[in-house]
């Protein structure tokens, strides 16, 4: 998430919530699992991404995701 995060910016803020920690957060965002991206736009989820499995390419689905939500915006 690192190298997303240096890559958009400027233009976009990955937080990174540690629900052990604070389990609200993922109460109030009705995540049904570990781990979930959501995609915010001016305050509201435009898409969200829960993979069963981590996998290898979850990084350029991301990536693609967060490309779709600003070109949307512009």
């Amino acid at each position: 998430m690192e190298s997303l995060a240096d890559e958009f910016a400027g233009r976009v803020r990955i937080v990174k919530v540690d629900v052990e920690e604070d389990d609200p957060v993922l109460d109030a965002f009705a995540a049904d699992g570990v781990p979930a991206y959501i995609v915010f736009r001016d305050g509201v989820e435009v898409d969200r991404f829960e993979p069963f499995l981590v996998d290898w390419g979850t990084e350029g689905r991301l990536r693609r995701r967060i490309t779709a939500a600003l070109e949307a915006g512009a």
